[in-house]
C-alpha cells in the first residue's frame, strides 16, 4: 500500500469514526508530505477525545516546532511529561522547545531528564554538557562546601526514624541545587566529587531516595574511603551501625501504628 492510498484509507476512516486512535498515524503521514495546518487541525480535533493520549500531544508538540511555534509547543509537551514522566521522548521534544526560545535552565533540567530516562542519548548529552558551561557561573563554589554534622546530631537523627520517613516525601530547596550539581559532575565523568558530595549531602540531609539513586548509579566507581570522610574512624562501621539505626527506628514505629489494630482484632 502506498502512502497516498494509506493516507486515504485513514481519512475515510476517522471520517466514520473520529473518536479512532489512528489519527497519530495519520497525523505523522501528513508530517511526512509537509501539510502542517492539517495535521495540527487533525491532532487538535482528535485530542479532544483522547486528552490523556501522551503519543498525540508529543506530535501536537511537534508540529507547532515544525511550524517554529515554539512557545505553543511547550503546553502539550508539559502535559505529556505530565502524564508520563517516564518517556524521554516527551522530555527530549520539550528541552528542544525550551532551547529554541533560549531558556537555558528550563533546557538544561529537560535535556538532563532525558539522560537519566536514556543514559545513551547522544544529543541530551552534547546539550547538557554546553549548557552546564553556560550556566556554570549560576553555581556559587561555597554553596557545595558543606560541613559535616555533629556526631551527636547525627546520632539523634537516627533515632527519629519516623521523621526521617516524613522527609523522604518531599525535596528539600538546597538539597535540589546541590543534585543538579551533582548530576553535571556525573556528566563530566567526575565521579569522585560527585560521590563526595553525595557523601556530604548524607551527612547534612540525612537518608534521601534520590541521594541514593545517585549513589548507585556511582556504585561501580564508589570506593571504600569515600563513603565517609577520611577523619572518621571505622567509617564503614559507622555507616552500618547509623543504617541499622535507623532501620530499627522505622520498623518500631511501624509496629507503634499497627499495635492498635492488632489489639482490635485479638478482641473479635
Amino acid at each position: 500500500m502506498t502512502q497516498v492510498d494509506e493516507i486515504e484509507k485513514l481519512q475515510i476512516e476517522l471520517a466514520a469514526n473520529p473518536k479512532s486512535s489512528e489519527f497519530v498515524r495519520l497525523a505523522e503521514l501528513y508530517l511526512g508530505r509537509k501539510m502542517f495546518d492539517a495535521a495540527e487541525e487533525l491532532v487538535s480535533q482528535s485530542l479532544k477525545f483522547h486528552p490523556r493520549s501522551v503519543s498525540g500531544l508529543i506530535l501536537l508538540g511537534r508540529i507547532f516546532k515544525l511550524k517554529k511555534n515554539n512557545s505553543a509547543a511547550l503546553a502539550p509537551l508539559l502535559e505529556a511529561t505530565r502524564l508520563a514522566g517516564e518517556n524521554w521522548r516527551a522530555w527530549a521534544e520539550l528541552a528542544e522547545s525550551y532551547l529554541e526560545l533560549k531558556k537555558g535552565k528550563q533546557a538544561l533540567a529537560a535535556f538532563k531528564k532525558v539522560l537519566f530516562l536514556n543514559p545513551t542519548h547522544a544529543q541530551a548529552r552534547r546539550a547538557v554538557s554546553k549548557l552546564e558551561v553556560l550556566t556554570a557561573d549560576e553555581y556559587e563554589e561555597d554553596l557545595f562546601q558543606m560541613q559535616s554534622l555533629p556526631e551527636a546530631r547525627r546520632n539523634e537523627d537516627a533515632s527519629q526514624g519516623s521523621s526521617t520517613v516524613a522527609a523522604w516525601t518531599e525535596t528539600p530547596a538546597g538539597l535540589t541545587r546541590i543534585l543538579s550539581y551533582i548530576d553535571a559532575l556525573i556528566i563530566r565523568n567526575d565521579q569522585q566529587k560527585a560521590i563526595d558530595l553525595l557523601n556530604d549531602c548524607t551527612k547534612k540531609f540525612g537518608a534521601h531516595p534520590e541521594i541514593d539513586a545517585r549513589r548507585l548509579r556511582l556504585s561501580s566507581y564508589e570506593k571504600s574511603d569515600f563513603i565517609q570522610a577520611k577523619s572518621v574512624a571505622s567509617p564503614s562501621r559507622l555507616r552500618q551501625n547509623a543504617v541499622l539505626q535507623k532501620k530499627v527506628a522505622v520498623m518500631k514505629e511501624l509496629l507503634r501504628r499497627i499495635e492498635p489494630w492488632k489489639s482490635q482484632f485479638l478482641s473479635t
